[in-house]
């Protein structure tokens, strides 16, 4: 061939200077790599030294932490840790992250996973000095008998150097940069810390980084509870994380893990004869399921990627503290930073609360969807079907004494489409649910007592203001307790146009911190305002009713305690903060509500127990023995339904409507039976194993009667009165005489 002819006719140029004059190109090439190597040397080492900082604290911590900024360089991708939220028992309830990592310390990686990494990525690891010409060697022959890249001859020191300073692209400067970063290494670190490193480091696919995020994220646990063929998957997606990775590829995931688990065997470190076993074992533990053409149909392998792995178990609460934080501590430090949020939420209450708001919501869209089903003309039922899908609600718990955040609801569904925060960012009138504060205003001035008769029937105010009943229906002679437990509207507006604004306009300026501007954009002294025509937040309306609880005191809600680095150092005492503010402002304020007043509205709205209440129906179904008070709310054409339920612990605002809106949420879709239901099952929910501490029978200026439920009057000495209840009064104004009614029946 001419070809042949020509080499062999021009031997010096073909054998010796073309070799020759590639080696001096390569040779002058590696030194010039060598000086760019040189200029970068004390940086590249100086955060490889930080990172190793990072595994050495882990070490001494033995468990798994999360980093923060001031200890991470967040523009090294190598290193971002995500931030994370717990809650106030120090559960997990939110992660935020870029890149989601976990570094535990080498004791807790599993030898098997070690091995596995040795076997298949880098035999010599542990006689090489950061490069391995055989492992060179090997691979290129592989390659050339493959016709193609089959096997990489990088080491396990020069894949940790690829990762932490170089950009990653396939090219001979890269390769050359490495080698002279792993031989660095090699001279720096002994092989645990190398590997220790390595595995913690390498990227895994879906956003992972480390085999302790990874196991988490494969098999729902910590890497140091991996078996052999788990620890095998981990190892066999290091290679490819795209085309290996279970969550990618279960098929090439499986067929590489068993590959792994023989080529352990073949480096001495498994018996070959067991390997069928593991593999069989593992196939049965993960469910995994083959078709007729042996392709994987099922498997449980990554079914914790959104439990274990990906964890938000409050996601409007999350959002909220998400803002605060990237505003304190701006965008990188939250994604990349590893902070430590510890807030107020109580977990276990928080899980409680979304379950019981979800079903609540999900019980109005179904009564919309099964009209919609009703109906034949189409554009009726497409409007219902509309209605159904903007059904929304909140549900939010306060501790009433400290402001503490104890569960925080937001929404049915936090998602890309819907993520409006309905417990403050939503305003809507409260309906009823406004009652207490005005008949808490009545009583402070002294202008009813609990017993105060009033006759309710079609009343017309100033300006032809005509206030009418739920159903329109009227029940003559009836006392303030009654006539705030059965929510009779005439009452409310009698006794507003009796006490006047200025009280409990003080009330919502003081509690809530808004100036007399405020006030007048948002509330005006008009009747109306005695059933709820003006807006609050779910929020807002926490905060108000609190002033019944705690003794009229002013309080800030607050959901993050305190935020920490990585040493345990408190970068931001929020806690702290809240409490000076507050502190200041109660000196301001004063005490805002008496406490004699609050207390006896709640001794009012305890009438919730009892056989005419319109929720004692729920009390019974579930259970709901305990000290507790509430009162809904449900405002004009149903477009509104609230309830706020108190016990001595927690107050809690709940509030279901359509988010567009003024639309109906049906003909008689009341409060009672819409809101007060999600209060119910939260509530009993989070008292199925505790009672709450009762209401505070320590405050000054009360004293108490058994009274006639019918009269208000202190019940017969002789049981003459069938329906009675203890019932608190201001000093002075309990009720002076026996009930009249039942006495006069028996004479």
């Amino acid at each position: 061939m001419p070809i042949i002819r020509w080499i062999f006719s021009h031997k010096s140029i073909c054998f010796i200077y073309i070799p020759l004059t590639a080696a001096i190109t390569i040779l002058l090439y590696s030194g010039y790599v060598y000086m760019e190597w040189r200029s970068d040397r004390t940086l590249a080492l100086d955060r490889l030294a930080r990172y190793k900082q990072l595994i050495d604290r882990t070490e001494e911590m033995k468990k798994g932490y999360p980093y923060s900024q001031n200890e991470v360089d967040i523009n090294a991708k190598a290193v971002d840790i995500p931030t994370r939220i717990y809650d106030r028992n120090g559960v997990i309830i939110g992660e935020f992250f870029e890149q989601k990592r976990e570094i535990v310390p080498f004791d807790y990686i599993p030898d098997w996973l070690v091995k596995g990494v040795i076997s298949s990525e880098d035999r010599d690891f542990y006689n090489h000095r950061g490069i391995s010409f055989i492992g060179i060697s090997r691979a290129m022959i592989k390659n050339l008998l493959s016709f193609g890249v089959v096997q990489g001859g990088s080491t396990i020191t020069q894949q940790l150097a690829k990762v932490l300073f170089t950009d990653m692209e396939r090219n001979l400067k890269r390769k050359i940069y490495e080698a002279y970063c792993a031989r660095e290494i090699e001279t720096l670190y002994d092989k645990q810390d190398i590997l220790s490193m390595y595995l913690n480091l390498i990227y895994f696919g879906n956003g992972s980084y480390g085999v302790e995020s990874t196991a988490k994220m494969y098999f729902g646990k910590s890497v140091r509870d991996l078996d052999v063929a788990e620890c095998a998957m981990i190892v066999a997606t290091i290679s490819n994380p795209g085309y290996y990775s279970p969550l990618m590829n279960i098929n090439n995931s499986v067929s590489k893990t068993k590959r792994i688990l023989y080529s352990m065997s073949d480096a001495g470190y498994l018996k070959e004869d067991k390997i069928e076993t593991l593999y069989k074992e593992f196939i049965k533990k993960w469910e995994i399921e083959f078709n007729e053409n042996k392709i994987i149909t099922h498997s449980k392998i990554g079914s914790f990627i959104y439990s274990s792995y990906r964890i938000n178990l409050s996601p409007f609460f999350s959002e909220r503290i998400r803002r605060e934080l990237v505003e304190r501590f701006g965008e990188d430090a939250v994604k990349k930073g590893g902070l430590s949020v510890y807030t107020t939420i109580d977990a276990s209450k928080q899980e409680a609360a979304a379950k019981s708001l979800r079903n609540g919501v999900q019980l109005q869209r179904d009564y919309h969807l099964k009209i919609s089903e009703r109906l034949k003309n189409t554009s009726a039922s497409q409007k219902e079907k509309t209605k159904a899908s903007d059904i929304e609600g909140a549900l939010i718990s306060l501790n009433p004494h400290t402001g503490e955040i104890l569960s925080y609801v937001g929404g049915f569904d936090f998602t890309t489409t819907n993520q409006n925060d309905n417990i403050y960012q939503s305003r809507r009138q409260p309906g009823s649910s406004i009652k207490p504060l005005i008949y808490a205003a009545a009583i402070e001035s002294r202008t009813i007592t609990p017993s105060t008769v009033f006759t309710d029937k079609p009343m017309t105010f100033k300006n032809g203001y005509s206030p009418q009943n739920y159903g329109k229906k009227y029940y003559g002679n009836v006392t303030a307790r009654t006539a705030l437990i059965k929510s009779l509207n005439t009452i409310a507006v009698h006794i507003l146009d009796k006490t006047g604004y200025d009280r409990i306009f003080s009330y919502i300026s003081k509690a809530l911190s808004l100036s007399d501007s405020e006030m007048e954009k948002r509330f005006g002294e008009t009747l109306s305002f005695g059933l709820g025509a003006y807006e609050i937040s779910p929020l807002e309306s926490a905060v108000l009713n609190s002033l019944l609880v705690n003794g009229g005191i002013f309080i800030i809600p607050y959901g993050i305690k305190n935020v920490k680095d990585y040493n345990g150092n408190i970068i931001w005492d929020n806690e702290k903060e809240i409490v000076e503010k507050v502190t200041v402002e109660r000196g301001r304020t004063g005490i805002i509500m008496d406490p004699a007043a609050g207390r006896v509205t709640i001794s009012m709205l305890e009438g919730i127990k009892e056989s005419d209440s319109s929720v004692n129906w729920l009390l019974k179904k579930y259970g709901i023995n305990f000290p507790c008070a509430g009162k809904t709310g449900t405002t004009s054409n149903y477009y509104d339904a609230w309830f706020v339920g108190y016990n001595y612990q927690m107050v809690t605002s709940v509030w279901l409507g359509n988010k567009s809106g003024s639309v109906s949420l049906g003909e008689g879709r009341s409060a009672s039976g819409i809101a007060a239901p999600v209060w119910a099952e939260y509530i009993s929910s989070v008292y199925r194993n505790e009672s709450p501490e009762p209401f505070s029978s320590s405050i000054e200026n009360i004293t108490s009667e058994t009274i006639c439920l019918d009269s208000g009057e202190v019940a017969g000495k002789n049981g003459e009165c069938s329906r009675t209840a203890v019932q608190l009064y201001l000093a002075g104004t309990e009720p002076g005489k026996f009930c009249h009614i039942h006495v006069n029946k028996l004479q």
